[in-house]
């Protein structure tokens, strides 16, 4: 819209879903800007993107991830894993691959970006 109409239209809101289709994203915490950029980068700077592993051999996928120094959680049906970076996955999916059954990889989101600027959970 701005470069159609040469104009901005400045948004207040709670909803980091709504926060996530805008062009530039400031966030205030405490009456002070605690973070300021596009949503890709906010969420580059601030959020981690998550490897979930449905496993099928449990005992040898945890000795596989321990053997490679991977940090993860172990859920009732998965592993949790945060990764510095989205194609770190692949290195983690090559030997987790004989002890999982599925695997799905989630993107950081605005809610993760706001949590790690502030420290504060998102109020429903």
């Amino acid at each position: 819209m701005q470069k159609e109409t040469n104009m901005s239209v400045f948004l207040t809101t709670h909803y980091m879903e709504e926060a996530a289709e805008a062009d530039y994203v400031v966030i205030i915490d405490k009456g002070k800007i605690a973070a300021k950029g596009t949503p890709l980068d906010l969420k580059k700077d601030f959020a981690k993107d998550t490897l979930r592993l449905v496993f099928d051999d449990l005992p040898n996928l945890t000795k596989a991830l321990d053997e490679h120094r991977v940090i993860y959680e172990t859920r009732p049906q998965e592993i949790v894993i945060k990764l510095d970076a989205t194609m770190g996955a692949l290195a983690i999916l090559e030997y987790a691959r004989p002890f999982i059954r599925g695997f799905e990889v989630l993107n950081g989101t605005m809610d993760d970006v706001f949590i790690a600027v502030t420290g504060k959970e998102m109020r429903p």
